[in-house]
């Protein structure tokens, strides 16, 4: 059964919600209007989908997130962001870095909201590839690098990039990186898969070493400073992410 919680004060929308959801027999959906306290979602039964007003009162959609990914990784709840307005791209990359798992703009077709929510709930390996560019994911993701001050005169930072826009194009490769990812990058640059996997690591070691911390915990919250930076798939996997959430508000 997939749990489904919507926090949203449009009771016009809440109810399309609720009509459209009784009638999937894998679906149990519940609604509230707003939060009187963002902790007050920990009284709730945990779903496995939360769609989360970005404007909702009184806190707004931002402060109970955080409250969410407090309790629930994103591994046990996917949180959908769901907006009236475009957020804009500062307001998208500070909700992905909190944990948003999605985005979506209103009105929206509630068939396609179904479609989006089972591809969610898929194993990582079976998302589905998005249809960009290098240039498009060299943007985004250099947008990014700058703030946590990963040096891009290492090779790294290159094969980095490269390896974010080949697993936006194949998910699956995320679970298979020395097998497939590497190897690729290589092949591309005409060096070895090990040699793609050092350079990787030393540019990663370099960003955490020189780098804004500040900034690298923020966008990696999972990562504790005890335990240091991310493994290269991890840093991968994280952006191939935030990439997501970028390429859907650009449209």
């Amino acid at each position: 059964m997939i749990r489904v919680l919507q926090v949203d004060p449009d009771e016009a929308f809440r109810s399309e919600v609720t009509t459209y959801f009784s009638r999937l027999d894998d679906f149990a959906y519940e609604g509230a209007g707003s939060l009187e306290d963002p902790e007050a979602i920990g009284a709730i039964d945990q779903p496995r989908i939360v769609l989360l007003d970005l404007d909702c009162p009184p806190w707004g959609g931002l402060a109970v997130l955080q409250q969410i990914r407090r309790l629930w990784s994103s591994a046990q709840t996917k949180v959908i962001m769901v907006s009236q307005t475009p957020p804009g791209e500062r307001l998208l990359a500070r909700a992905a870095e909190l944990g948003a798992d999605y985005f979506l703009l209103r009105p929206l077709d509630l068939v396609i909201l179904e479609k989006r929510i089972r591809q969610l709930l898929q194993p990582a390996a079976q998302a589905p590839a998005l249809d960009l560019s290098l240039r498009q994911v060299q943007e985004i993701c250099a947008g990014y690098f700058e703030r946590m001050g990963l040096p891009p005169n290492y090779k790294g930072y290159r094969y980095l990039i490269e390896g974010i826009w080949l697993a936006v194009q194949h998910p699956e490769w995320l679970q298979t990186v020395t097998r497939h990812l590497y190897p690729a990058i290589g092949q591309r640059f005409a060096v070895s898969g090990a040699q793609v996997e050092r350079d990787m690591r030393y540019a990663l070691e370099a960003a955490w070493e020189k780098g804004n911390l500040d900034q690298l915990y923020e966008i990696f919250p999972n990562i504790s400073p005890n335990r240091g930076k991310p493994t290269n798939s991890e840093f991968i996997s994280r952006m191939v992410h935030l990439v997501r959430l970028a390429a859907q508000l650009r449209g």
